[in-house]
């Protein structure tokens, strides 16, 4: 009986311990105002729309409409995607044989198409910026817009503005990157034959 009431009271111990942590780590989320209910955060690798906080938990519905609950013990860092305002960060790869200043200008000109936009330019809080060539690799080269949203419209805000480019670069003849390769022809001393090679310009 003595061994079992040890063990019992053990374990109530552990348990304690846990339900603490979780109350003053919930205690200390509200007071810094981390994050709330309909906030989209992520917390480790699990991320989603907060539905329902205490001091004890924090529940989040993700895309594919789970509901997932996490201990606040366990929210050491916590990534708020809609605290007071949120970003669209459009990066895409175009072609090396496209004219970078042609590139540009479409870029250019669908950001301000759409800030101007009577439908779009309340969800979009400042003119999106073209910051301009990022990378030049064996794909092409890489431009990037950053475009400055009211906190949960980001994610329509960049469906539109991607499908809106999509229209500008079909328009004006301009392709996306993609990988290249090269061929090379080599010649055999032994054999007196010719063989073709490929080689992804990537590794080269």
């Amino acid at each position: 009986l003595l061994a079992g009431a040890g063990i019992v009271g053990l374990a109530i111990s552990f348990a304690s311990q846990n339900l603490i942590k979780d109350i003053i780590n919930g205690f200390l989320i509200l007071v810094d105002d981390q994050y709330a209910v309909g906030d989209v955060i992520k917390v480790g690798e699990v991320s989603g729309l907060v539905e329902n906080m205490t001091l004890r938990i924090t529940q989040l519905r993700d895309t594919e409409g789970r509901l997932i609950t996490v201990p606040n013990s366990a929210v050491t860092i916590v990534q708020n995607l809609s605290k007071d305002w949120s970003r669209v960060d459009v990066a895409i790869d175009i072609s090396h044989k496209t004219n970078p200043d042609a590139a540009l200008e479409a870029f250019s000109h669908v950001s301000k198409e759409m800030y101007n936009d009577p439908d779009w330019q309340p969800k979009i809080t400042a003119p999106p910026e073209v910051l301009g060539i990022d990378e030049i690799d064996y794909t092409g080269f890489k431009v990037r817009v950053w475009i400055k949203t009211k906190p949960l419209e980001q994610w329509k805000v960049a469906r539109e503005f991607r499908r809106r480019l999509k229209l500008a670069l079909d328009e004006r003849g301009i392709a996306i990157g993609v990988p290249q390769e090269a061929i090379y022809l080599t010649h055999s001393s032994e054999s007196g034959s010719y063989k073709l090679q490929s080689a992804d310009i990537s590794q080269d």
